[in-house]
């Protein structure tokens, strides 16, 4: 560890802060000598040998002052600004369209958020409380959440950049995140923050308690927080589909043909892009005559908003309770645990319904001449999700002196996350309802919105001399008549006919039990050997119910499929000292070595077994420079739901299914495509197959060795340089494909004739392979409009599931400096910290050649090639202030990305699309009264402003060019689109 100077108390934490690594100064105060004197027995992250920092990298912390003093509200805020933390961590993207296999954020039920070291993903970052495993969120519990952890509750953040397997088993591919709740506090501390964002919505408040207490024997800390955000519209970011003024598409005219009066299309199969013949007029729509439906122009007809009704954010409420105690419990035994809950409720607008159909003769309102191939908007109401989240954590632990100062540790943990989601969704699918068909076999029956069309009832139906199964069907519903063609409100009977629900409920946890001894094994001359030695058990399990009836005439509820892994786990982890104060040389001030190796073997959903070793190497020549390196492998197991492939009748469940959505450019000879329409836009008849992938996932393998440094020279007192260079490959790269990104993935394929997940897909496929797939119990047929399809008619299946790529290559470098000086008139810090990616390479299959996807756009994810923060801190006194500066850089869309022909229609970009960097900056001033008598005295102010200057998102035209699917303006992955932030803190402590 590096030695304190004697500077002021920002000057010293700045110090501490950048020879970790830090992500940002801090607004701090001095730290109580019997605060250091209570921690020095920790263990700290990336290690299992109490009272040591690991050996061979260096730990990123961020204490509980600075992120008071960040300006961020939650967690999440703080973890998604760190530099390392690339492409956005997971979910809580600034959107929440598409179903729940749609996008990343619809998988995610509950509006959590991950987080994402190296850009590698939420999977292969481990997030930790108090160095114990967490529940996983999101419907493939390929995440934790940390968005329920409260911030009141953490004395610090731990962050280990490297593959740590070796210390905590499965996941610890890209890093570890540790979160350290409070445990020696003194007193009672309250705080209230309130937050607007000046472009309109996300008004936020939060308040929070935490008291403390310690006595001869013990120490005890519980808190509450409680927070509340409200919605962000698409409204208030002016986000509206339509892009050409800004050098993109207008989306509404291809993507959103659809309006409050309904459109009518040509025979044969139709979409949202397919052209509009007619317009029907206001009014009615009863009794109308083709001669009164006026001609569209251009194909184009009514359109709409596809962003209207979308929220951006959610409204958003939380309570979080904590509990940490500390107890001796006889002479030498002493216990130690903590509780946590937190319930998050959200609400959601998820826009208006919009309908495709066709109206049949029997319907009243048919009208005679024309097709009756409709597309209408309901926009009598905004449909809305609802959703929730009860979240719990638990830990007790027992700890034993055994002799000398070795101690054995009993430790056990409980966490659990109940994730509930209400969804009011288009009544467009049947899957439930069977008919007899041709032949002696079952076909689906008609669904609720073909049957409210149908206009056939039980008083009716005698009027036709041989009904078919389909109109029996519907007539016995006593369906009330839809009119698609009148533009008054509808009845409450009929909205429920066209608008139904879907509840998700799932179920995670796990429970961890531990056994662990460690101290000194013999003293060298260079310091004490020692030696962690242990076992663990832990038991994870997901599953899940759902009620539906948007996909079936009366309510279905089912089972989501349990799935559950035993694993059992063996560790040691020896700590040598070569060379320490006793026997340094010249030199040679200090040279450590560390080797740790884990073993692990699941059974259960995904048996795997592992043995992961790691190598530690600390070298100090003279005081002031520290160099450290390491080497290890690490792995990650497929996530359970990612292996289990039993049906689900759920989007994003497992789910095989048809449609004509998927575009290709008309001169491509890859596929086996459709007629192209009026506008030259052309489609494929595509097979998906979508959910989890079954037992084929191997575990991600990864190999990481790093080497760095960290220097605070004696002759310039308040200099810090740091430098890291990272080097991994992970072979058998675990990856998810969301339905959503299908349309984006086959963009760059057709573009280039190159995709890493061109394995994924398979053009011309063989009749009776696809043969299989219709008769696999996950086939659910058509969804969406259009034609029935024969397995010989199919163009192309792609499986949009978990799937292992064979390699990826990356190395970078994190890079620190900070300089601080005490002036007359203050203390300043100068700050500047960051990741820079030196290569990031996708392999696809073993022996092809690795694709560079560094600083490229594509829909899966690509890291920038840098992010960093730098800056200017000040304080006086009582009072403080930081600039901090943001920077994400450019990149560009080489392929796959649509930009607007020259009459507008989009096309895929034939050059590169540049992305511009994002710069934002950051204040944030303090002021303390601790000098004041009375009731200020222990009261302090905070002022933040975030983003200061309003820098808007830069563009990127995300090209979606599938039916009902409104694109971003901006990509989510790297850049937010909450604008100017201002927020006043206000805390007290007693």
């Amino acid at each position: 560890m590096f030695k304190q100077r004697t500077f002021g108390p920002l000057s010293r934490a700045a110090a501490a802060s950048f020879a970790t690594l830090i992500a940002a100064p801090v607004l701090a105060q001095d730290v109580g000598q019997g605060t250091i004197e209570a921690l020095e027995e920790i263990v700290v992250t990336g290690t299992n040998i109490r009272g040591a920092a690991p050996i061979g990298n260096a730990i990123q912390t961020v204490g509980a002052e600075e992120i008071a003093a960040s300006g961020k509200a939650t967690v999440a805020e703080l973890l998604r600004a760190l530099p390392t933390n690339f492409a956005g961590g997971v979910a809580q993207a600034d959107n929440n369209r598409g179903g729940q296999d749609g996008t990343s954020a619809g998988a995610n039920l509950t509006g959590g958020s991950g987080v994402n070291l190296r850009g590698l993903g939420a999977l292969s970052t481990l997030v930790l409380v108090d160095g114990r495993r967490v529940a996983t969120s999101g419907q493939f519990g390929d995440f934790v959440d940390v968005a329920n952890i409260p911030a009141a509750a953490i004395d610090r953040i731990e962050i280990l950049q490297d593959g740590a397997s070796a210390v905590y088993g499965s996941d610890a591919v890209g890093g570890v995140v540790n979160f350290i709740l409070k445990r020696n506090f003194e007193g009672v501390q309250t705080t209230a923050r309130y937050g607007t964002l000046t472009e309109g919505g996300g008004d936020e408040f939060q308040a929070s308690i935490v008291g403390g207490t310690s006595w001869s024997s013990g120490r005890a800390v519980i808190g509450y927080e409680f927070n509340d955000r409200a919605r962000v519209t698409a409204a208030d970011r002016d986000i509206d589909g339509n892009y050409a003024d800004e050098g993109g598409v207008n989306w509404q005219n291809y993507t959103s043909r659809v309006g409050g009066a309904a459109n009518l299309f040509g025979p044969g199969a139709f979409s949202y892009i397919s052209p509009v013949l007619y317009t029907v007029p206001q009014g009615s729509g009863s009794g109308l005559t083709a001669a009164q439906l006026a001609p569209a122009t251009g194909g184009v007809g009514n359109t709409s908003n596809p962003w209207a009704g979308w929220d951006i954010l959610p409204e958003m409420q939380r309570h979080s309770l904590f509990v940490t105690f500390d107890q001796d419990i006889a002479s030498g035994i002493t216990t130690n645990g903590s509780l946590r809950y937190t319930r998050r409720e959200g609400n959601y607008h998820t826009g208006y319904v919009d309908l495709l159909g066709s109206v049949p003769a029997t319907n009243p309102n048919f009208i005679a001449g024309v097709t009756n191939n409709f597309s209408v908007l309901v926009d009598d109401f905004i449909t809305q999700r609802d959703t929730t989240v009860d979240s719990f954590g638990g830990d007790l632990g027992v700890t034993f002196d055994i002799g000398g100062d070795w101690k054995l540790d009993v430790h056990g943990s409980y966490s659990r996350e109940n994730q509930k989601r209400e969804s009011q969704l288009e009544r467009d699918a049947n899957i439930d309802d069977f008919l007899a068909g041709p032949g002696g076999g079952q076909v689906s029956a008609p669904n609720s919105v073909v049957c409210s069309l149908m206009g056939l009832n039980s008083s009716n139906i005698g009027a036709i001399a041989a009904p078919t199964a389909q109109q029996a069907f519907c007539a016995g519903l006593n369906y009330e008549t839809f009119n698609p063609y009148s533009t008054d409100p509808l009845s409450a009977q009929v909205l429920s006919q066209l608008v139904g629900y879907e509840n998700l409920e799932f179920d995670s946890w796990v429970r961890q039990g531990s056994v662990k001894a460690d101290g000194t094994v013999v003293d060298l001359p260079g310091g004490p050997l020692k030696l962690a030695i242990g076992v663990d058990y832990r038991t994870e399990h997901i599953d899940g119910e759902l009620d539906f009836n948007y996909r079936s005439i009366d309510p279905v509820r089912l089972p989501y499929g349990a799935t559950e892994r035993d694993v059992k786990s063996a560790f040691a982890e020896f700590a040598v000292p070569i060379f320490g104060d006793a026997n340094s040389l010249p030199g040679l001030r200090a040279l450590d070595l560390s080797l740790a190796v884990r073993h692990e073997d699941s059974q259960g959903l995904g048996d795997f077994t592992s043995t992961d070793p790691k190598f530690g190497l600390r070298y100090k020549p003279i005081e002031s420079l520290n160099i450290h390196g390491s080497y290890g492998s690490s792995f990650h197991a497929p996530p359970m739901r990612f292996a289990y492939d039993g049906p689900q009748p759920v989007p994003g469940g497992n789910a095989i299914l048809y449609n004509s959505a998927y575009t290709a450019p008309c001169t491509t000879g890859m596929v086996e495509l459709n007629p192209a329409n009026s506008q030259g836009i052309c489609t494929l008849n595509t097979l998906v197959v979508s959910g989890g992938a079954g037992p084929v996932l191997k575990p991600e393998e990864a190999d990481t060795w790093t080497v760095g440094f960290e220097f605070l020279p004696e002759s310039v007192p308040g200099l810090l340089l740091s430098a890291n260079y990272f080097n991994l490959q992970i072979d058998n790269r675990l990856v998810r494909i969301t339905a959503g990104q299908l349309s984006g993935i086959l963009a760059n394929y057709f573009a280039t004739g190159r995709s890493p997940y061109a394995g994924n897909i398979t053009f011309f496929p063989d009749d009776a392979m696809v043969q299989s797939l219709y008769d696999d119990p996950r086939f659910v047929g058509l969804v969406g409009p259009g034609m029935t399809l024969q397995p010989n008619q199919i163009g192309a299946v792609i499986y949009a599931t978990q799937t292992n790529l064979a390699s990826l290559k990356m190395d970078g470098l994190d890079l620190g400096a900070s300089y601080g000086f005490d002036t007359g008139i203050g203390e300043f810090e100068v700050f500047a910290n960051g990741t820079l990616l030196l290569s990031y390479e996708l392999q696809s299959t073993p022996g092809a050649r690795y694709e560079d996807k560094l600083g490229k756009y594509e829909v899966m994810g690509n890291p920038v090639k840098l992010k960093s923060k730098q800056g200017l801190s000040y304080r006086r006194g009582s009072f403080g202030a930081i600039a901090t500066v943001n920077y994400t850089d450019s990149y560009e869309c080489v392929s796959g990305c649509y930009v607007p022909n020259a009459v507008g229609a989009p096309v895929l970009n034939t050059a590169p699309v540049k992305i511009d960097e994002w710069i934002t900056l950051d204040l944030q001033f303090n002021y303390s009264f601790d000098q004041a008598s009375g009731f200020l005295n222990g009261t302090s102010l905070g002022l933040s402003v975030l983003n200061a200057t309003n820098e808007e998102p830069p563009f990127i035209d995300t090209g979606r060019l599938v039916s009902g699917n409104a694109p971003e303006p901006y990509d989510a992955a790297n850049a937010i689109i909450s604008n100017r932030a201002v927020a006043l803190t206000v805390t007290k402590s007693f």
